[in-house]
């Protein structure tokens, strides 16, 4: 049983150690097309005269739900800081 926990505490080690900043960019970016997705459809619920395809429309009743959470997210304040890069 020790060997099997050595093992996964060393898989776990090297994801984070070669994998973890490329997973988080990841989750970034497709938070990012996220909400592309979600303005258009938001312009679509306001009237706004977007060029949205019928595809988008179709997948309406699959990305509603999220739509609340982004809304809250995209009011939430925050400091300009954050969007900056670090450096080193």
């Amino acid at each position: 049983m020790r060997w099997e926990e050595f093992k996964g505490a060393l898989r776990d080690f090297l994801f984070g150690l070669f994998y973890f900043d490329l997973y988080w960019d990841t989750k970034r970016e497709a938070a990012k097309l996220r909400d592309a997705v979600n303005l258009l459809l938001l312009g679509e619920f306001l009237g706004i005269p977007l060029m949205t395809t019928p595809l988008l429309l179709r997948l309406l009743p699959y990305l509603l739900p999220e739509l609340e959470g982004w809304k809250k997210r995209q009011l939430r304040e925050r400091d300009i800081t954050e969007d900056v890069p670090e450096t080193v």
